[in-house]
């Protein structure tokens, strides 16, 4: 009896006719990155940090598991070793994008159903904030954190690499535009265990709401104008204290100028009198298929500026902190790639006392 409800439960799994023009049920998508980073000259110190990073990820299509309709299931376990490239560089944006505490965590779990054949999608669970705002795809070739998300959003600590919290998000989706509208817990995780995950709600924890809409066009250009208010209790870094209203914007756009050459644009803006930094401008270009198929080539530029409050409150300070990067990736089989990258840093931490660096980074990516 037990085998019959076994093979009538798992039909749905291995039956050809239930995945006929279907999605796999179950997709694993698992990776390694190995880094070495040197700081070859200025900053706090010359010398070498070795990093890890290990994602796991599981998405589940409910449909064609059997279970129901217009759903999806995603699993994301992070993993992080090594020691902070800053220390050495003594960067404020930090140019190691896998740079954090050492750990092992489950860093997504959510579940997404979809509605009018898929024009509207609403999302519940652990989420990455990063992973749908403030994203363009051509300047995922860098490992400078800020051309992932701007450093005057990343400064007040919203749901991203490597503490998310839980959310609600929504997505409305046309043929060339969308929206994205989401809330989050205020506080990700918990600051004083940064270790393992940690989901509590407090009524100073507030919340991290955010909207972006963006016009894109598949091998043409992106253009998208987003904003975030924060309104958790925290400690103000310009006078110290206690404020739960802070909110930014920001614009970003990516356009095909060939079908290799991809040119893209930051700018994101803080309250200056909340917030240490007060702008952000990123700019960037990538060259594919340079030299092998799937090669990528760039060059781009991060520069983060003090607010004025903050400067007066901090004399001692400089205003700016440039980084140039410079990366080629190149794959060596289907499953690995490895990619070398030069960062010059112009007054890493607007600090007069730290020289500019000049670092090294060797990345392997190893897909299994």
């Amino acid at each position: 009896m037990l085998k019959k409800i076994l093979a009538v439960a798992l039909l749905p799994f291995f039956s050809s006719n239930v995945f006929a023009d279907r999605p796999p049920a179950f997709e694993w998508a698992n990776s390694v990155t190995l880094e070495s980073m040197s700081n070859l000259q200025g900053g706090v110190a010359e010398g070498t940090r070795n990093l890890a990073n290990l994602d796991l990820t599981l998405a589940i299509d409910t449909q064609s598991a059997g279970w129901w309709n217009n759903g999806n299931v995603f699993i994301y376990v992070l993993g992080n070793y090594g020691k902070a490239p800053s220390d050495l560089t003594g960067d404020l944006q930090t140019i190691s994008n896998i740079q954090t505490d050492n750990n092992l965590k489950l860093y997504e779990f959510w579940y997404e159903h979809s509605f009018a054949n898929g024009a509207v999608k609403l999302l519940a669970g652990l989420h990455d904030y990063n992973s749908t705002f403030y994203s363009l795809e051509s300047a995922g070739l860098f490992t400078t954190s800020s051309f992932g998300i701007g450093p005057e959003v990343a400064q007040v600590g919203p749901s991203i690499f490597s503490t998310t919290s839980a959310a609600i998000h929504l997505t409305i989706a046309g043929e060339h535009q969308y929206l994205l509208l989401a809330t989050y817990d205020g506080i990700a995780g918990d600051p004083d265990h940064p270790r393992g995950t940690h989901i509590k709600f407090k009524q100073s924890d507030g919340l991290f709401n955010a909207i972006e809409w963006g016009v894109q066009y598949e091998n043409s250009y992106k253009f998208a104008i987003g904003a975030w208010q924060h309104t958790a209790e925290v400690e103000n870094p310009v006078d110290e204290s206690i404020s739960d209203s802070n909110s930014g914007f920001y614009l970003i756009g990516e356009k095909f100028l060939t079908d290799n050459l991809v040119a893209f644009l930051q700018y994101g803006r803080a309250d200056a009198d909340k917030n240490q930094l007060e702008t952000y401008l990123g700019a960037g270009i990538t060259l594919s298929n340079a030299w092998v198929e799937e090669d990528v080539i760039g060059l781009a530029y991060a520069s983060a500026k003090n607010g004025s409050p903050f400067l007066h409150m901090n004399t001692d300070l400089l205003s700016k902190e440039n980084i140039l990067e410079l990366s080629y990736l190149r794959p060596v089989t289907s499953a690995v790639s490895v990619q070398t990258s030069l960062y010059a840093i112009e007054n890493p931490s607007m600090s007069p006392d730290v020289d500019n660096s000049f670092a090294l980074g060797l990345r392997a990516y190893i897909e299994f």
